[in-house]
């Protein structure tokens, strides 16, 4: 019964990340405006970013590369790796959790996208949470990063 739960959890995963890609593709000028929103720092009222800001439409649309194929990939690690832990499901403990290894890399890519590239760079780096779009789209990755990470874990406990 928990080896089902854990197929479940992985395909969590794995449309969090597909779900997100898709968002943002079928959206794909408001995510372009959004990354570039923050890249570019136009707006900081209180912090000032102490680096470099990136203000070319080139540089947004790299972001928004980046953290679309670091979406789709935890999607697609995801999916696949809950198509291998429903095939593995009634393996052996050593064959189950080696069947895992995909569905946690998809929560590990996950934490990566929503926990490195929104709360570390976006949040602490660019100061998103001095603007509206910037805390909206954070509080937002905060969420996505921890189901991400209490998945992952999830996922990887041994139930042998």
């Amino acid at each position: 019964m928990l080896r089902s739960f854990k197929v479940v959890a992985a395909l969590l995963i794995g449309l969090i990340g597909s779900l997100a890609f898709l968002n943002n593709l079928f959206n794909i000028n408001s995510a372009l405006f959004s990354v570039s929103a923050v890249i570019s720092a136009p707006e900081q009222p209180y912090y000032k970013i102490f680096g470099p800001t990136f203000p070319a439409a080139w540089q947004a649309w790299l972001g928004l590369v980046i953290i679309m194929a670091g979406e789709l990939l935890a999607g697609v690690l995801g999916l696949v790796g809950a198509a291998r832990l429903w095939k593995n499901r009634n393996a052996s403990a050593a064959d189950f959790q080696l069947a895992k290894s995909l569905a946690v890399a998809g929560g590990a890519m996950g934490i990566v996208v929503w926990y490195g590239f929104f709360v570390i760079f976006g949040d602490l780096y660019f100061n998103m949470w001095q603007t509206e779009i910037g805390l909206g789209s954070v509080n937002g990755a905060f969420k996505y990063g921890t189901v991400c990470a209490v998945l992952l874990f999830f996922i990887a406990m041994r139930d042998d």
